[in-house]
């Protein structure tokens, strides 16, 4: 789903925290880096208009504590070691993160029954961008920093089977798309096209205004951004030894994989 800037900013803050070691891979191979920084996301726009196997898979990683995607993860790199596969680990790490320490508050406002998951993320978005003066926020295209090849698709898709390279290819694709078509100056085809689409994603469309229904909880999400970023360096010393050694991942790990 949204929050594609903060993740993306996230992620880029918390490369900083990163062990010289694991740190290395993720620079050399950034786009793979970037690639794990959304997760699941990208199955979300796999097919706007209609459920289908691949646009589920979504849902279905939800489904895994983030100790069973890891462990899942883990075993791929054991049989298949390799640094490109490493920076999508640690990606995958700073967006699992990011999102469940955001989750407790995104719970609590979505209970008040007047905002979206969505339009909660949209937010999200649009005060970082407003902070870092990035103006104006809905016209901002991230589509570049979703930029992936074939091949380094490949190695995304090993982290979301049963989805193939194919599958998440094209549903990277269609992401950059919409990421240019939602800041584009002229939105009227927008608007038609997003009239056809499921119902949670024609409300990622960010608005020129703060969203008056999610507005108070700008200040809580962002304490949650600056206390992921604090424990991401931790959760990374755990997941290089779990990796290594098998020794067990933390409580911060049996969230679910939002």
């Amino acid at each position: 789903m949204p929050a594609n800037y903060a993740l993306h900013r996230f992620g880029t803050q918390a490369l900083q925290r990163l062990p010289s070691q694991i740190q290395r891979p993720a620079q050399r191979f950034r786009r793979l880096y970037n690639g794990g920084l959304h997760g699941q996301n990208f199955f979300f726009y796999a097919n706007p208009f209609r459920t289908t196997p691949v646009s589920e898979l979504y849902h279905s990683y939800h489904a895994m504590t983030g100790a069973e995607f890891f462990a899942k993860c883990s075993a791929y790199l054991k049989e298949h070691p390799s640094e490109g596969a490493t920076a999508c680990l640690y990606g995958l790490l700073a967006h699992y993160c990011l999102m469940s320490h955001l989750a407790p508050v995104v719970e609590k406002a979505l209970s008040e029954g007047k905002a979206s998951r969505t339009e909660l993320e949209v937010e999200l978005d649009r005060y970082l961008l407003g902070l870092d003066g990035k103006t104006p926020p809905h016209q901002q295209d991230l589509s570049q920093h979703l930029k992936m090849t074939q091949g380094e698709c490949v190695t995304l898709s090993e982290f979301f089977s049963p989805a193939t390279p194919a599958n998440v290819y094209r549903a990277m694709k269609n992401m950059m798309g919409w990421c240019r078509r939602m800041a584009a100056p002229k939105q009227r085809l927008t608007s038609l096209l997003l009239g056809l689409t499921k119902g949670e994603f024609r409300r990622q469309r960010m608005q020129d205004h703060a969203n008056h229904k999610c507005l108070h909880w700008d200040m809580p999400m962002l304490e949650c951004y600056e206390e992921a970023l604090d424990k991401y360096e931790d959760m990374a010393q755990q997941l290089a030894v779990f990796c290594r050694n098998g020794t067990p991942l933390g409580e911060e790990f049996q969230k679910p994989f939002v």
